[in-house]
């Protein structure tokens, strides 16, 4: 399937409602599963939560498929391994199924657990026999991935002796922050340090809903959007401030490149100002790597010289993200550097190579939407631009609202 998307040349004014953070929806998910008291304030509608709902209702004898996402394996595994008396089979698409889970699968049966790797070694699909773990004290080292360490968290409280964890190093920090925050809400105690986390056993909590905010993950595209538009606003209702999430670091890291944002009764205002073309930018994303696609896309379509690091799980998610943006700077005639956790820019052409053949999204969703506004500067063809879907499935239906 492919979507031809025209160039867009006017000033943006809109105002829609952007999903429920697929982050927070995942976590409440889980603990939901676990505590009947537990419900929540939405349920988001992304094909990553739809799966993991699915998985968590499942029938406790048989196979099931999880889909394309990485939290939905990761969060389904822990939450079966508890589950006592349970025999189940998870797996994935072929391409999740070879994403990392060796590290999980050691820690739960480090902590009592019976999972198994079917086929390859450290790949999916896994046999998980249910049991009652007994949790206990556990290092992790240098943790690659913070869902591990969520996961070990969510399930922590029903474990017969708690879980005291401890790590050397850990990416993706604000995840971790609101994993605690969210088991806070539900009425269990989360003692974070920067290298460890300690949660006790909790045979039940109080009825309590927990807040699901609005993904600020998504507010990055269209910061994006409207960076590269001829100006306007974008109003989206429903954001607050303070948020539980890292990613609403995003109107601050969009500041230099011409956004404005304001909060309202209703929620964020986006707006489109004059600012100087800033000579340099340095941007660390290792706790927001999920903004990497939107910011870089930016950068490079305003011409600004920049070095992004941080960003240690991209070349490990739905693609080699850090590729997918070589791919298209080298299409545009950009010359990128890029390493295991980096990439860079120093010096532009004068002119844009247009796009002539479709653009690829790599069956990756943010890839996806970073590569629309492209569109403010040629009209594009995309490649399985349904993809949006595992974390926004309304993102095009937004889109038509711009043009």
């Amino acid at each position: 399937m492919k979507m031809e998307l025209s160039k867009i040349v006017r000033p943006l004014q809109a105002k829609f409602e952007l999903p429920l953070s697929k982050s927070m929806a995942n976590r409440g998910l889980l603990l939901a599963a676990l505590y009947p008291e537990i419900t929540l304030t939405g349920i988001s509608t992304a094909k990553d939560s739809v799966f993991l709902r699915e998985t968590l209702d499942a029938y406790a004898h048989g196979e099931v498929h999880v889909g394309a996402g990485g939290t939905t394996l990761r969060f389904a595994t822990a939450y079966w391994a508890t589950r006592e008396g349970s025999s189940i089979t998870l797996s994935g698409t072929p391409e999740l199924n070879q994403r990392s889970i060796a590290p999980l699968v050691d820690a739960l049966n480090a902590l009592g657990g019976d999972i198994t790797f079917i086929n390859t070694p450290k790949q999916a699909p896994l046999l998980i026999k249910g049991r009652n773990l007994k949790g206990g004290s556990l290092h992790l080292g240098h943790v690659k991935s913070s869902q591990f360490v969520t996961a070990l968290m969510l399930i922590a409280p029903t474990m017969r002796d708690g879980l005291h964890l401890e790590w050397d190093s850990v990416v993706s920090q604000p995840y971790i922050v609101m994993t605690a925050a969210l088991l806070r809400s539900a009425g269990i105690p989360v003692t974070l340090t920067k290298n460890g986390a300690t949660i006790p056993y909790v045979d039940a909590v109080d009825p309590v809903q927990l807040v699901i905010e609005r993904d600020w993950s998504a507010v990055a595209f269209w910061c994006e959007a409207l960076a590269l538009s001829e100006g306007g606003s974008l109003a989206l209702p429903g954001f607050i401030d303070p948020s539980n999430q890292g990613d609403s670091k995003v109107v601050h890291y969009f500041e230099p490149l011409g956004i404005g944002h304001k909060f309202t009764e209703d929620g964020l205002v986006l707006s489109k100002r004059s600012v100087l073309t800033p000579g340099h930018l340095h941007y660390n994303l290792q706790g927001e790597p999920d903004l990497a696609q939107p910011l870089i896309m930016t950068l490079l379509l305003k011409k600004i010289p920049f070095e992004v690091h941080g960003l240690e799980t991209l070349r490990g998610k739905e693609c080699d993200r850090i590729a997918a943006i070589a791919e298209v700077a080298g299409t545009l005639g950009i010359e990128v550097i890029t390493g295991e956790a980096h990439i860079k820019c120093s010096s532009y052409p004068d002119e844009f190579t247009p796009p002539t053949a479709p653009l690829d999204t790599h069956n990756d969703h943010r890839v996806a939407m970073s590569l629309a506004p492209l569109a403010f500067q040629f009209p594009i063809t995309l490649v399985h631009p349904s993809v949006v879907e595992k974390s926004y499935p309304d993102f095009w239906n937004h889109w038509t609202q711009l043009v």
